[in-house]
């Protein structure tokens, strides 16, 4: 095959990849604009595109060659969460025993729910 192919060929197969994680994220937007719902619609593009590579219907060679270049900056993406963070910095001192306390007892509280629950069921299996 000759370089212009092969070059055409990569063209393509990321333009096809662009396609697919654009679609799915038009998907998302005209589902979210249609049923008014507050669901984030980038956040739903990526459970469409997560179900369909689940399923089977995209295949991962098909995302592959933009998804990894997206992947390759995605540090980039949250650089306005940090400055958001850093903007808030007085608030987050007043609070931040609070905040401590949340981060630490949510996770531990559900942590032993969903323990609990699964030997309760556990044991209810064990003994039908």
């Amino acid at each position: 095959m000759s370089a212009f192919t092969l070059s055409l060929k990569a063209s393509a197969q990321l333009l096809l990849s662009i396609a697919i994680i654009l679609g799915c994220l038009a998907v998302a937007k005209v589902i979210m604009q249609f049923t008014q719902g507050s669901f984030p619609a980038p956040l739903l593009g990526m459970l469409l595109l997560l179900g369909l590579l689940l399923t089977g219907l995209i295949k991962e060679h098909h995302v592959t060659p933009s998804a990894s270049s997206l992947l390759n900056y995605m540090p980039l993406f949250f650089i306005p969460a940090g400055v958001g963070f850093i903007e808030h910095l007085n608030l987050i001192s007043l609070h931040w025993q609070f905040i401590v306390a949340c981060l630490i007892l949510v996770p531990l509280t559900s942590l032993l729910l969903i323990s609990h629950l699964i030997a309760v069921f556990k044991g209810r299996a064990q003994h039908d």
